[in-house]
């Protein structure tokens, strides 16, 4: 399970104050920031289909990303999205807010990298780092444990959407040891993948949405296809820990270890000898 590491003795009084208008920033800033550091996250830190660290989102007041929010709390640096609230992030420039745009992790690689900034920006660069390197060592664990041949595996979503090349999930997967049928048949992106083609190449493993409509939506009908339900010899599943992969974050991680324990079940490494390629 991941941890939230304890916060480093630190005076906040000393440190800048953030505001995070962003679920992903939300959760970076969450695992770095000092006490009292924070003036705000986002109101969808709470939403655990979005973010793996909604339990501890309870304890940060929360903000609707709106410009007038910022204005009036006087934080010291924003920290949010490239790919969301653009209006609001072009008038706190126009105000002169000091703002840190973060890009979505769209590969494992990236991750480091994103929250060694973050520890930049809050002035917590030790604790950044203890992060940091934690997850590449555990990334690079699962990535030893890893044993061929490797099985097939999809994400099937609402509508049918998958996760091709160059997505967070793409990347999480062959960490894992696992091969995406998506990618491997050259769609990319999170995008529809047809229920036939699935049924066709019979995929070892479909990962699928730990949440569905809570009302009848035309959205799950594709998940609940009989055609799909009687695939022999592919395994259903969750698998991945709420809001695990929805961002780039230390958290990832156990999206990672969780699929590589699927893949081990599916595919067992041979017992007598080390993992090989």
């Amino acid at each position: 399970m991941f941890v939230l590491y304890a916060a480093l003795p630190a005076n906040a009084a000393d440190l800048p104050r953030v505001m995070s208008l962003n679920v992903c920033t939300d959760q970076l800033a969450m695992t770095l920031a000092a006490p009292g550091q924070i003036v705000s996250i986002s109101n969808l830190a709470s939403d655990p289909g979005l973010s793996f660290m909604h339990e501890e989102a309870a304890t940060y007041p929360k903000n609707r990303g709106l410009a007038e929010e910022v204005f009036l709390a006087r934080p010291d640096v924003v920290v949010t999205g490239t790919y969301s609230l653009h209006n609001t992030t072009d008038l706190l420039k126009h105000l002169g807010f000091h703002v840190e745009e973060f890009a979505y992790s769209q590969t494992l690689d990236t991750i480091p990298s994103e929250i060694r900034r973050m520890g930049e920006i809050l002035h917590r660069e030790a604790k950044a780092d203890e992060v940091a390197t934690r997850f590449e060592s555990g990334l690079a664990a699962v990535k030893a444990s890893v044993c061929g041949p490797a099985p097939t595996a999809i994400v099937y979503g609402q509508n049918g959407i998958t996760q091709g090349a160059g997505t967070l999930g793409d990347s999480v997967m062959r960490a894992a040891g696992l091969k995406n049928l998506a990618a491997e048949l050259g769609y990319a992106g999170m995008v529809p993948f047809p229920l036939e083609l699935l049924i066709e190449h019979r995929p070892d493993i479909v990962i699928l949405p730990r949440q569905l409509s809570t009302a009848p939506s035309l959205a799950d009908l594709t998940l609940k296809d009989p055609a799909l339900r009687a695939l022999k010899g592919t395994r259903f599943g969750h698998f991945v820990p709420e809001g695990a992969w929805s961002c780039g974050g230390p958290f990832v991680l156990e999206a990672v270890k969780a699929l590589a324990k699927v893949r081990q079940q599916v595919s067992p490494c041979p017992s007598s000898g080390a993992p090989t390629q």
